[in-house]
């Protein structure tokens, strides 16, 4: 005979049985964000945006002055272009690895997010493969910078519980980057379900973001020239075959959306810096302005627009007969004592040539990635190489074009006549591909002023080709005892934050130092 005390128990057990399949919709926040109900294409917008912003002071005041695009007088200040000198400043030095990982905004972190939320959902087909893409321009830009970092494990604390990620060998992140290109490019369907405007590069364009994964392809191919000359030509190969740009209009840019700058936008950082109102402002290296004057280049007078006291509206001179770039790796004591000082000139650094805030400095301007103009040139490096057939001048001439062309996207003001270029052409014509270095030396010249600003490339370039033969500075107490840098250190904390990988990568890539030379720079 049952107890009262057991049918009470009983009866509420089955209660609760009963109930229990109610509670758990109950308890289920209707307004909560579940990786089931989130669109992870907002995540690509943001991603892909954060790319661009917030690096200025790696790629501007690193790269710019160590491939002599920039210069600058300052030898201290937080906010100055110590890449001009090659002297160490913990912010500036570390500023891309710190924005690639953060752990809310970071880019990686984003498209990681992306990638896994949209993985094996078929609605989002395309955002997947378009994240795998950007994927590889994310991480391109920081290896080529730093040589081995975290890559098969990075952004992975949420997902596998991985807090100290591996630094993965560049030969093998460049192996998977280029695997990922090929399948993921390959993959992309316009009949499948479109990304639309939120896709701030292309608005989900597939046939766009096709050219776009080749042209990665392309350029990440070209990068093995020095260290795998075969598996360059093999990638070089698949890209061309797979269909690269045709025009300017495929150039991967992205633009500040706040011309007022009322709002924090991509491009303050860059607009300030650049700036000849402050103390320290960075110009036209004399190495980048006398290759131009020397070529009677139209970009001098028509786009970098220099004047002899920019600060001053009232003496603006173009002409570029009057303009003047600064020598690298001079301050204010030693710049006396270099012949292209003139103590006559109204101040020390304004007497130099300054870049044009109202073309390349705009609020809502554009941040270039990868354009028409770098893919042309680099197919007339291959077919000198014979990696490719086609007419290598023609290829070189469509590059020259290209560059010049392209300016007309920073403003309307940069545009280059068709006879201004077919002029600057015919007085500068191509070397042939008989005479192979002095085409590689010209075709990577070219390069390197196509890549104005986009620090990041060119001196990837610059160590990958060598051209242009720039003259290392040799500062008191700089980073390299005066030879021409090759990375940048890793961040101060990461011997103490992730030890084990960190003097893991150390002892198999070299000293974390400025002259050790990541895995495609070998000599």
């Amino acid at each position: 005979m049952k107890t009262l005390f057991s049918i009470i128990v009983t009866g509420s057990v089955l209660l609760l049985s009963a109930c229990d399949s109610g509670f758990e919709e109950l308890n289920k926040d209707p307004n909560a964000v579940t990786a089931d109900r989130f669109n992870p294409v907002y995540l690509f917008t943001t991603g892909q945006y954060n790319t661009a912003k917030g690096d200025e002071s790696n790629t501007l005041n690193y790269a710019e002055p160590f491939v002599q695009h920039m210069a600058s007088l300052s030898n201290v200040g937080i906010f100055d272009f110590q890449g001009d000198k090659y002297v160490y400043h913990k912010g500036n030095n570390e500023n891309l690895w710190k924005a690639t990982y953060n752990a809310v905004a970071g880019s990686s972190k984003l498209i990681e997010d992306v990638i896994a939320l949209s993985k094996d959902k078929p609605q989002y087909h395309n955002l997947y493969h378009m994240a795998r893409i950007w994927k590889t321009v994310i991480y391109h830009r920081l290896t080529d910078m730093y040589g081995d970092v975290p890559y098969s494990e990075a952004n992975q604390g949420y997902y596998k519980q991985i807090y100290k990620p591996k630094y993965d060998a560049q030969k093998d992140i460049y192996a998977h980057m280029l695997a990922e290109l090929e399948d993921a490019t390959a993959k992309l369907d316009a009949k499948q379900t479109l990304v639309g405007t939120a896709d701030i590069i292309y608005q989900g364009d597939i046939l766009k973001w096709k050219r776009f994964g080749y042209s990665m392809m392309l350029r990440l191919g070209m990068r093995l020239s020095k260290v795998d000359p075969a598996a360059a030509e093999s990638w070089v190969k698949k890209a061309v075959a797979g269909g690269v740009f045709t025009s300017i209009s495929d150039n991967v840019f992205i633009k500040g959306t706040d011309k007022a700058g009322t709002q924090e936008i991509l491009t303050n950082g860059q607009s300030w810096i650049l700036s000849v109102s402050g103390r320290s402002p960075g110009k036209i290296s004399k190495t980048f302005f006398d290759y131009m004057k020397s070529h009677n280049d139209p970009r001098l007078k028509h786009t970098v627009a220099v004047y002899t006291d920019p600060t001053n509206v009232a003496t603006k001179n173009t002409d570029p007969a009057v303009q003047k770039g600064m020598p690298n790796g001079l301050d204010r004591i030693t710049l006396p004592g270099n012949p292209s000082y003139d103590p006559k000139a109204p101040g020390q650094e304004h007497q130099f040539s300054g870049v044009n805030r109202d073309v390349f400095a705009k609020l809502d301007g554009p941040r270039m990635f990868i354009t028409y103009a770098e893919v042309q040139l680099m197919l007339a490096e291959a077919a000198v190489r014979g990696w490719v057939t086609g007419d290598a001048a023609q290829f070189y001439q469509n590059g020259v074009t290209g560059a010049m062309k392209m300016l007309q996207q920073y403003d309307a003001s940069a545009t280059i006549s068709d006879a201004e270029i077919a002029a600057y052409l015919a007085a500068n014509p191509f070397a042939g591909a008989a005479n192979r270095e002095k085409a590689l030396e010209q075709i990577n010249s070219e390069y390197w002023v196509a890549t104005f600003l986009n620090g990041y490339e060119a001196y990837a370039n610059v160590r990958r080709s060598g051209y242009p033969k720039l003259v290392p500075v040799n500062y008191p107490d700089n980073e390299t005892g005066g030879t021409y840098p090759r990375r940048l250190r890793y961040p101060d904390d990461e011997p103490v934050l992730n030890a084990d990988n960190y003097n893991a990568s150390v002892a198999r890539q070299g000293p974390d130092n400025y002259k050790t030379r990541v895995w495609w720079d070998k000599p």
